[in-house]
């Protein structure tokens, strides 16, 4: 490790690391692997710092600052990641994955709810999009699972202020700020009858059935 060079690397930890057969000098090392390496200690920190700072190929030099802000906030969120969530890559920095478990106290308990993360090449100046993947029965989340960040979204913010607020709503919907109104009225005018349906919902389409064939390793 005294050159910080893959080359010295174990072929099977490099493989391992990657959960891929990787071509060491060619174009096969892209800023996901660079990111999920850098977790493991400071060690491999030094590594990619040093790769990064060397080979900028691997970020071209307008978006650089932008892949080292979501990398920090993937890395923020790994060191403490907030009850209930968890994140992980899926195919850049740019797109992650979220697995959120309902709270106790609400209707939601016990569902296991996929969302899908795709950040701006203008972050942090735009929003994220973020989309329930699961259909989920809540007065603040469309139809087709989709959230309004944009008015609430300021550039000092990061994804896990995001999720924090996405998983406070499931005890504590904003009826008056809804995205759904029949939803919202129904949760306004019939409690009862809104909790019940979203027990529903949950029991039908957020199970960990759904989701098992995510590799969360």
């Amino acid at each position: 490790m005294a050159q910080r060079s893959w080359s010295q690397l174990p072929r099977d930890l490099i493989d391992r690391i990657f959960r891929r057969h990787m071509k060491i000098g060619g174009k096969g090392i892209e800023p996901k692997d660079l990111a999920r390496c850098s977790l493991v200690c400071t060690t491999w920190r030094s590594v990619i710092a040093n790769i990064w700072g060397k080979n900028l190929s691997l970020l071209s030099s307008p978006h650089r600052p932008i892949h080292m802000r979501i990398l920090a906030e993937y890395q923020n969120f790994q060191r403490d990641p907030p009850e209930g969530c968890k994140v992980m890559f899926v195919d850049s920095l740019f797109h992650w994955e979220a697995i959120m478990i309902g709270p106790r106290s609400s209707p939601y308990a016990g569902g296991i709810f996929l969302l899908d993360i795709h950040f701006s090449d203008q972050h942090p100046f735009k929003a994220p999009k973020v989309t329930f993947q699961t259909k989920v029965y809540h007065p603040n989340v469309n139809q087709q699972g989709g959230l309004c960040l944009e008015t609430s979204w300021r550039p000092l913010m990061t994804i896990l202020h995001v999720l924090l607020v996405i998983y406070a709503r499931f005890n504590d919907p904003d009826p008056d700020d809804p995205i759904d109104f029949e939803i919202a009225h129904i949760y306004k005018t019939q409690r009862t009858q809104y909790e019940e349906r979203a027990r529903v919902w949950t029991k039908k389409f957020a199970t960990a059935s759904q989701i098992s064939a995510i590799d969360w390793s």
